[in-house]
């Protein structure tokens, strides 16, 4: 591939990557946005959210934007592991940080710190980011121009907000 090739394709994916940031998890097609502009809390708990090629909407619920197979939908039902509802727990979602963490490096993790480990600029996505442990870390860095934390459980985003809330993270502005 040549260089001007390369240079063209990551114009192509920079300018994608400002407006074309989540997709719909139905058919996979890039999602339209409406609201008020900004990759911040404000600007996307007030935007809805639509597949052009689907229709299906996503709005914010309380403090996230619910981006599931059944947002919106009243009634689902769906064989749940008792793994994964552990994590849907408030007093897990609390327990988190305060505890249950600080088990990983007595298992021989490193720590926080050390594995904050990055490369700098863009956006970056924050899969399962639980209560924001390192959601917060990537925003207060200062290294991403956006920081999207995402995660399976309600209690946890609410969590993360909450921590969001009393600190001051570029997240919060």
């Amino acid at each position: 591939m040549a260089s001007g090739q390369f240079q063209e394709i990551k114009t192509e994916l920079n300018d994608a990557s400002k407006t074309e940031v989540f997709a719909c998890p139905v058919c996979y097609e890039p999602l339209i946005r409406k609201g008020p502009p900004g990759m911040n809390l404000p600007a996307i708990y007030r935007s809805g959210f639509k597949c052009s090629k689907c229709n299906k909407s996503f709005t914010s619920k309380d403090v996230f934007l619910d981006l599931t197979v059944t947002s919106g939908i009243k009634e689902y039902s769906e064989l749940k592991p008792a793994r994964t509802e552990l994590f849907r727990s408030p007093l897990v979602s609390f327990l988190y940080e305060r505890g249950w963490r600080q088990n990983f490096n007595r298992s021989g993790f490193p720590g926080r710190d050390e594995e904050f480990q990055s490369v700098a600029g863009g956006i970056l996505v924050d899969v399962s980011c639980g209560s924001g442990l390192f959601s917060r870390k990537f925003a207060s860095s200062g290294a991403y121009s956006s920081v999207i934390a995402l995660d399976f459980s309600e209690n946890m985003l609410r969590q993360c907000y909450d921590y969001i809330k009393q600190e001051e993270t570029p997240m919060n502005t």
